[in-house]
């Protein structure tokens, strides 16, 4: 792996690594407030052609101006055509999943396939439900230093990621201002690439409500639909080995080694 490289885009910096290996490049887009952790590039598959960066105001990358949905998609687009420089497969969970829609509705000949982990699909149109009360947490704690944030029962895994986290993200998820310039159903109606959106149970935590799974999928063009029962928000947690047999699958499906 080559960690810490640095590409600019026209409005900001963003850090991140590359794991040299075969086939077409896979890049790896993380949730909101996290960071460009192995995680992703993990289920990918040792072995492979792998990108993770840090999205703007979060990790090692920049701040910006501003932390629309839409802000985070033209990053990725500058990043495919910037720093890979080649079509690639998208794998994103959560916001990364928003940010692989972008990408892939708005530069089609630079993604191969975009893999959705339970992104939140209407959350730019509908703001913030359930989540309104953990994301104000974490906006309160964000850019505390680390040993503040464990003092205060942040897991010590999660603390560094928070603690590197421009507050003004979370400000503008909360105020509802992510969702500027964002429209789920056109963005996915324009996707030409195989695309596999993945979710769990609302009931424990997916990010995905109901009725939005089937909208979703009749505004794809190639899309599927992957549940996994017993899941909530990260797939990884309670079912690892089906959620990466599925992302392994659908890679070698579109991006084949």
């Amino acid at each position: 792996m080559t960690d810490a490289l640095r590409f600019h885009t026209d409005e900001v910096d963003l850090a991140y690594s590359e794991w040299p290996g075969r086939g077409p490049p896979i890049v790896c887009l993380h949730g909101i407030s996290g960071t460009r952790s192995r995680l992703l590039a993990e289920v990918a598959g040792e072995g492979r052609h792998r990108y993770a960066y840090d999205a703007r105001g979060h990790g090692e990358s920049g701040r910006a101006a501003s932390y629309r949905f839409a802000d985070y998609g033209r990053d990725a687009v500058a990043f495919l055509r910037g720093a890979v420089g080649e079509p690639a497969v998208l794998l994103g969970h959560s916001l990364g999943g928003m940010t692989a829609i972008y990408a892939a509705a708005h530069c089609p000949e630079l993604v191969l396939g975009a893999f959705l982990v339970d992104p939140p699909l209407y959350a730019p149109h509908t703001g913030l439900r359930f989540e309104k009360e953990p994301f104000a947490a974490v906006h309160a704690q964000a850019g505390l230093p680390v040993e503040d944030l464990v003092a205060r029962g942040v897991p010590a895994e999660r603390a560094p990621a928070i603690s590197k986290l421009d507050p003004a993200v979370m400000a503008e998820m909360l105020d509802g201002r992510f969702g500027e310039g964002w429209d789920t159903d056109a963005f996915l109606g324009r996707i030409e690439c195989p695309v596999r959106l993945q979710h769990g149970d609302r009931e424990i935590g997916s990010a995905i409500y109901p009725g939005e799974i089937e909208r979703a999928a009749a505004c794809l063009q190639r899309g599927r639909i992957e549940g996994i029962a017993g899941t909530g928000h990260a797939p990884w947690l309670q079912a690892r080995g089906r959620f990466e047999a599925l992302v392994r699958e659908f890679l070698q499906e579109v991006a084949p080694v």
